[in-house]
């Protein structure tokens, strides 16, 4: 069976992002991932500075950040509809974008837009401790001293905003078809095996 949508999911530092372009490059379709959040902030007149500061938020949950501090600049303190409004917006423009054909969706746990459809394949990318500090420290200028803290507070975020959106544990292996661990497979080796799983 041939997947029209690959849908990625990875730790920090994993090089996922990276994969899933170079998927999309092989099998020249578009792949979105920050795009999906950038677009969902335009439809909501919020700046993309302003809803990544949403998602840094204590409690560690997304829509709860979102909740706490648009009830506080609208002075509701009430329903947590702008924060609803904006995940909504999320599902719906990773819907739209699929209508489109073939894509790949970085994160935003975009399986849980598409779970009506049967030709999604799910991939988690994974990879050792070392693997992802180095690749921190070199890719996003991260300091080596501080990236422990950064990969578990990444993880962390991503495994919260999954469960909220998807009720499922972001790390679970049955969650997913393909599990690829991209400090032994290497990330353009990563990206051969998905692609191949498309054709």
């Amino acid at each position: 069976m041939r997947f029209n949508y690959i849908v990625i999911e990875r730790e920090f530092a994993s090089g996922g992002r990276d994969i899933g372009k170079l998927v999309a490059n092989k099998l020249n379709i578009p792949c979105y991932g920050r795009e999906i959040l950038e677009k969902a902030a335009e439809r909501e007149n919020l700046s993309v500075e302003y809803v990544e500061e949403l998602e840094e938020g204590s409690t560690g949950s997304f829509l709860y950040s979102l909740y706490k501090i648009s009830s506080m600049a609208d002075g509701t303190m009430g329903g947590a509809t702008a924060a609803e409004k904006l995940n909504s917006d999320e599902i719906n423009i990773i819907r739209e974008l699929a209508l489109c054909g073939p894509t790949v969706f970085v994160g935003r746990s975009a399986a849980y837009a598409l779970n009506d459809r049967n030709d999604v394949l799910k991939v988690f990318v994974h990879a050792n401790h070392d693997f992802r500090i180095k690749r921190a420290c070199e890719v996003y200028g991260l300091e080596e001293g501080s990236v422990k803290s950064i990969l578990k507070k990444y993880d962390k975020r991503r495994s919260n905003y999954f469960k909220m959106n998807c009720g499922k544990d972001w790390n679970e292996i049955r969650n997913y078809d393909l599990i690829l661990d991209s400090s032994v497979l290497g990330i353009e080796k990563a990206a051969e095996i998905i692609a191949e799983c498309c054709k």
